[in-house]
């Protein structure tokens, strides 16, 4: 019995109560978690009947990662969704994914996002440490990823002094917030520049360029909706 399908069987035992979250609308869908410098493998099965199987069991998906990284997330020294988060397509991140079933990448994707979110959590009940240790790095802030779910994406962030959220301009095709928690700086929307502070909640439109320019360091929660 490898250590990769020991792990996998925890925290299968762990996600009962959100089990109902990572099943997908129809069917099954099957995730092989693969130790990239082991080689050791399990195959998680999400559908009606979910377990874990031993080795590479007909994956609809492949999720990579060194086998130290699956402890961390075991004991609660990372997150997994912001291993897994990436600024850019095609970033090589700690926690990687190769999708085998082309007819249905939407729907694999929505599991992933599920399964980054509650089963990679340990716990009966699912907690996050909203540390700056366990944040990841995109779009030039450090998330930590709440919840990316049927339309609606939102996440935890801390903008560092000096450094820029969205320092590349990006557009999104999708309304958005921020809700600042503590610290200051700057916030430009659509070509117009506000001071931010706690307390205070900016609202960004679809395809509209945004940035946030930190004075100290900051934290904030990001929502956004509509985000199909």
């Amino acid at each position: 019995m490898s250590e990769c399908f020991k792990a996998l069987t925890r925290l299968l035992e762990d996600a009962t109560l959100y089990i109902d979250q990572l099943k997908p609308p129809q069917g099954e869908i099957r995730i092989c978690v693969e130790l990239s410098d082991t080689k050791e493998a399990a195959t998680l099965v999400l559908g009606n009947d979910p377990q874990v199987l031993e080795d590479a069991q007909n994956p609809d998906c492949k999720m990579l990662m060194e086998k130290r990284v699956l402890l961390d997330l075991l004991e609660r020294k990372a997150d997994a969704f912001a291993l897994a988060g990436r600024g850019k397509t095609g970033e090589k991140r700690p926690i990687d994914f190769e999708i085998y079933d082309k007819e249905r990448v939407e729907e694999i994707w929505e599991v992933i996002r599920a399964v980054l979110t509650c089963f990679f959590t340990p716990g009966k009940i699912k907690v996050k440490s909203l540390k700056p240790e366990l944040a990841g790095l995109a779009h030039g802030a450090h998330p930590i990823p709440l919840v990316y779910w049927n339309g609606m994406r939102s996440s935890w962030i801390l903008v560092k002094k000096g450094e820029i959220l969205n320092k590349e301009g990006e557009r999104d095709p999708w309304p958005q917030l921020f809700i600042i928690l503590q610290g200051k700086g700057k916030c430009v929307v659509g070509g117009i520049e506000l001071g931010i502070e706690p307390s205070l909640v900016v609202y960004v439109p679809k395809n509209t360029i945004h940035k946030l320019m930190a004075e100290e360091d900051t934290t904030l929660i990001w929502l956004a909706w509509q985000a199909h």
